[in-house]
C-alpha cells in the first residue's frame, strides 16, 4: 500500500510541477507581450512626434507645442534610435541571448526610472500616462535583466 501512496505523490507533484512550468510559460509571455505594447507605443508616440502628428502634441515635450520645433523633432529621432534598440535588447535578454554590454540592463532601468520622473511630473495630463509603458519596459529590465539575471550576465 505505501508502494501506491508514494507513486500517487510523485504522480502529483509531477502535476503540480508541471503546472507551476505551464503557468510561468504563460506569464513571461504575458510579461513579454505587455513589454513589447510599451515599446510599440513609445515608438508609436516618437514618430508621431518626429512626423508633427496632432496626437502628439499634448502627450510629448510637455504638451507646450502646437507645432514641435525642429530641435526637438531632431532630439526625438534620437531617443527613437535609443528605444529601439532598447527593444532589440531586451528581446535578447528574454532569450537569454549573450549581449556584448552586460552593464546596459542596468543602464536601460536607470534610464526607465529617468523617464517615468519626468513623466510624472509633466504639466501634460496625458503625457503622465507615458509613466505606464515606461515603468513596464523598467521593470522588464530589472526583472529579466538585472534581478534575475536571464541575460547570461
Amino acid at each position: 500500500m505505501s508502494g501506491l501512496q508514494g507513486d500517487s505523490s510523485l504522480t502529483f507533484g509531477l502535476g503540480i510541477y508541471y503546472l507551476v512550468v505551464k503557468l510561468n510559460r504563460n506569464i513571461n509571455r504575458f510579461f513579454f507581450s505587455a513589454v513589447f505594447l510599451s515599446f510599440a507605443w513609445n515608438i508609436f508616440l516618437l514618430i508621431g512626434v518626429i512626423l508633427n502628428f496632432s496626437f502628439a502634441h499634448t502627450r510629448a515635450a510637455g504638451g507646450q507645442f502646437a507645432d514641435f520645433p525642429t530641435v526637438v523633432r531632431v532630439i526625438y529621432v534620437i531617443l527613437l534610435a535609443l528605444v529601439v534598440y532598447q527593444a532589440w535588447i531586451f528581446k535578447l535578454i528574454f532569450k537569454a541571448k549573450l549581449i556584448k554590454f552586460v552593464w546596459l540592463p542596468r543602464l536601460f532601468v536607470i534610464v526607465g526610472v529617468i523617464g517615468i520622473l519626468l513623466n510624472a511630473v509633466s504639466r501634460s495630463v496625458n503625457e503622465r500616462w507615458n509613466v505606464i509603458p515606461a515603468a513596464i519596459i523598467s521593470w522588464g529590465f530589472w526583472y529579466y535583466g538585472v534581478k534575475e539575471e536571464k541575460s547570461v550576465l
